[in-house]
């Protein structure tokens, strides 16, 4: 019997309401000013005169390669008052890109640090409207006020129950809640049982305690944060020095994130990284692109349609994609074929993916479930190695007619329907799902032996 790299989904079909939050392996967009703007937000990559085709055309290229490139499957994108009410109608071309793609978390931030929203009546305006337009989308998620610390803690529980109250639609586990303070304190919110079915928000980043130098100094203080709500709680920003720069008059060059740390970035980013995935905590990186920052996953080269990202740090991403608890890595002998004593079903994943990671053992790919029989398999280029994309990136092909019927279920779980796989040998699954009307993105797939996740283009 000869041995490959295998690629399959660990996703549990037997969905349950939400034990882990690893569902969402994101990332944040953001305003090359920052989120924290009076006026329309610009992500970077959009023109200062963007319109709905312009913006859709962005969103395209740089969220395409966040999944591309990243292996993500969600995207945090900030709201405003003055982009909802006054420029949504060229915004929504990022908006509908992101929700056709994946998950869309849309996050409120407010004009400045530290001041509240400048008028109420706009914020509840601004979110009627979104939420009339994306409420219910399965797709959407909304973080109702990213960094609350202008408010007082029964202050900020009053304002999240009336918006419970004033959209009693949108379901609950699709809502996100951020702690007190700077998104520091799970429990001030959590305690309160009137948010329960709520998703919860934390933040967590080396300038609020730079004191800490070792992995598990940062566990700890992400667990105060976080208290006994992990499993409802997701990870909303979390990032450190991907490039060179300099913080309180120290210069930082490259660092290396797989190496044991040598100072508080490194010590971070490995410590986060093991925690959200000890804890199979959902996170979104902080920034997966912002022009200018030096945090930020990716570099923008290009314009409009010719954008492309490159990535910054390859021992950040590894580390982002160890946080990701919903793959792991695994690494047999570097042979490409895998005979199943079981079954004389076999699928066949083409991939070509190439492994630059500076530690195998940090890089990431779905492993099989206990309950798959045959997975896809790495392709004839013995070179292959497992990344956290692979899986979605083959071209799965059924080899054999199969009686049964392909489900097919959101990356969230959904159950979305059955295709018929009696088609015949070596038909493409992704094309499969294509031809019977399933839009672009990516889905759960399970049937006669097969359970992976398949991007449909």
């Amino acid at each position: 019997m000869k041995a490959g790299i295998v690629f399959a989904s660990i996703f549990s079909f037997a969905v349950s309401s939400f034990a882990v939050t690893s569902q969402f392996r994101g990332v944040n967009w953001a305003d090359k000013r920052d989120n924290f703007v009076s006026d329309v937000l610009v992500l970077s990559g959009l023109s200062q005169s963007y319109d709905y085709e312009s913006a859709s055309v962005v969103a395209e290229r740089v969220i395409g390669q966040f999944q591309e490139v990243l292996g993500t499957n969600s995207v945090r994108i900030p709201v405003n008052e003055p982009t909802v009410l006054r420029h949504l109608a060229a915004y929504s071309g990022v908006l509908d890109v992101a929700l056709k793609r994946g998950r869309l978390l849309m996050a409120y931030w407010g004009p400045a640090q530290p001041a509240p929203p400048k008028d109420m009546n706009d914020w509840w305006k601004m979110w009627a409207t979104l939420v009339e337009k994306y409420g219910k989308h399965p797709n959407a998620y909304f973080e109702i006020f990213n960094e609350p610390h202008m408010y007082s803690k029964e202050e900020l529980r009053e304002i999240y129950a009336t918006w419970l109250e004033k959209f009693p639609d949108v379901p609950r586990d699709h809502i996100l809640l951020d702690g007190s303070g700077l998104a520091w304190n799970v429990p001030d919110i959590a305690d309160d049982p009137r948010f329960e079915g709520c998703l919860f928000a934390v933040h967590e980043y080396t300038f609020w305690n730079m004191s800490i130098t070792t992995e598990d100094g940062w566990k700890g203080s992400f667990k105060g944060k976080v208290g006994k709500y992990v499993d409802r709680t997701v990870c909303t920003e979390w990032g450190g020095a991907m490039g060179p720069g300099e913080k309180n008059g120290v210069h930082y060059d490259y660092m290396d994130y797989n190496q044991p740390p040598n100072n508080y970035f490194t010590a971070y980013i490995r410590g986060m990284s093991d925690q959200l995935r000890e804890w199979e905590m959902g996170s979104f990186y902080w920034p997966g692109l912002r022009d200018g920052d030096w945090y930020s996953m990716t570099k923008r080269v290009g314009e409009g349609a010719n954008i492309k990202l490159e990535v910054v740090n390859q021992s950040g991403l590894d580390r982002m994609q160890r946080a990701w608890a919903d793959t792991v890595a695994i690494e047999q002998p570097k042979d490409t074929t895998v005979t199943d004593t079981t079954s004389t079903d076999t699928v066949v994943a083409d991939t070509s993916v190439k492994d630059t990671a500076s530690h195998a053992a940090d890089s990431i790919a779905p492993v099989s479930p206990k309950d798959s029989t045959v997975a896809p398999v790495a392709s004839t280029d013995s070179s292959a190695v497992a990344d956290s994309s692979a899986a979605l990136h083959g071209n799965v092909r059924w080899q054999r007619m199969s009686p049964e019927p392909l489900q097919v279920f959101s990356m969230t779980g959904r159950f979305l329907g059955r295709v018929d796989l009696r088609v015949g040998a070596g038909v493409d699954v992704s094309a499969l799902l294509k031809n019977a009307g399933y839009a672009g993105g990516v889905y759960l797939v399970r049937g006669g032996g097969l359970n992976a996740q398949i991007r449909v283009k």
